[in-house]
């Protein structure tokens, strides 16, 4: 299990960090957090914070167990073995991170948008990040973006989207408002 995490995982931390640095006991919410590493960098970005890993795959789950020993026994992580729409936690997260996490931006998108809108608590933020196997953005990326935006639009939730280094990525944060409203940025 490599230690160092992929280009789109630190690229999505990266992007995510602004919106922490002010919630130093922020609650961070990873959907499909596969062998945890995002979750590392998280713990490590939020040493007062807690995160929380969401992933369907029990195999995925058992890596980031390890990787993620420490702050489990601290009580700063925990991990959850369930799909996203079916994930009920006690109270809401100040950020959503999601890195190439098809169920934002394929036909089964439906329910997911709504499902990550209902987690984030007033001012949450919601990152989702999407790649190419070229590494850099491209259609499919762009694609993925444009896709999402769209979902998180419908969902009430302000929207801006970019590209990285090496990911397209969308930006949703919950406000009072009830209009989504979308812009485009460039990192």
């Amino acid at each position: 299990m490599p230690d160092r995490p992929p280009a789109r995982v630190r690229g999505a931390v990266d992007l995510l960090a602004p919106a922490l640095v002010e919630r130093p006991h922020a609650r961070v919410l990873e959907v499909g957090c596969g062998v945890g590493h995002g979750l590392a960098l998280l713990c490590a970005l939020l040493p007062d914070g807690h995160v929380t890993g969401l992933d369907r795959s029990s195999s995925a789950l058992a890596h980031a167990e390890r990787r993620l020993a420490r702050p489990l026994d601290e009580g700063r992580a925990d991990l959850q073995h369930r799909d996203l729409t079916a994930f009920r936690p006690d109270r809401p997260y100040d950020a959503v991170l999601a890195v190439d996490v098809n169920a934002f931006w394929t036909d089964q998108a439906g329910p997911a948008a709504p499902a990550v809108r209902d987690l984030l608590a007033p001012g949450g933020v919601v990152l989702l990040a999407f790649s190419s196997p070229a590494g850099a953005p491209d259609e499919r990326s762009a694609d993925a973006v444009a896709a999402a935006a769209e979902a998180l639009l419908r969902t009430g939730l302000d929207v801006t989207t970019g590209t990285g280094d090496a990911i397209g990525w969308v930006r949703g944060v919950r406000t009072r408002s009830a209009p989504g409203r979308t812009a485009a940025a460039r990192r």
